[in-house]
């Protein structure tokens, strides 16, 4: 499985300019508009993005079958996925802290940290599947599609729970993340079947 960490980060290397400008301007432009949203959908935007990258790679490139011949299970190859896109979805999600203390340097709020984690870690799980189920070409239109319901979805929910939220009990802001977190289980199992066809 080092192995397919080690092919992504290279397939990754000559996208890590762009991420870090992307992740500089939704950061600079949520502290400027005082809107943490922005971090939100880079939340969404940068896993969907390298998801995307890494299997348009691996199917160009024949790498899948590669891994199988090297014995590598369907399972591995889609933990690996899973876990790649995790930690960069994770890095977007440590990005919303930073922008808001930067926006409001006094303020305390945390589900708008909530969300973004849930949101972060649903597009991971919605993502993996269908990218090696669609393959490259259909996969790119109907990631852009999830990516731009996710972010609508999330507007709206902060919107609609602004009032609300605020005040919500811990319980609250730590089971939306947990939720979505599971639904990264479900989405790994879906992955290796689709790894396999």
């Amino acid at each position: 499985m080092r192995g397919c960490f080690v092919k992504d980060l290279y397939t990754l290397l000559k996208y890590l300019p762009f991420y870090a400008l992307y992740c500089l301007a939704f950061v600079l432009i949520a502290v400027f508009t005082k809107n943490t949203a922005f971090v939100t959908g880079l939340a969404v935007l940068l896993p969907v993005s390298v998801i995307s990258a890494v299997v348009t790679a691996d199917k160009k490139d024949g790498f899948t079958e590669y891994a199988f011949a090297c014995g590598l299970s369907p399972l591995a190859v889609a933990a690996e996925k899973l876990i790649l896109a995790l930690g960069f979805a994770a890095f977007a999600v440590a990005l919303w802290p930073l922008a808001y203390f930067l926006a409001y340097p006094s303020g305390t709020e945390l589900y708008g940290l909530s969300v973004t984690a849930a949101v972060a870690l649903a597009s991971v799980a919605v993502s993996l599947p269908l990218s090696y189920k669609l393959g490259a070409e259909r996969g790119r239109l109907v990631l852009g599609i999830v990516m731009l319901a996710l972010i609508v979805a999330c507007v709206a929910l902060m919107t609609a729970f602004g009032d609300a939220m605020p005040g919500a009990s811990p319980l609250l802001l730590i089971s939306l993340p947990v939720v979505t977190a599971a639904a990264c289980v479900g989405s790994l199992a879906a992955t290796a079947k689709a790894v396999r066809e």
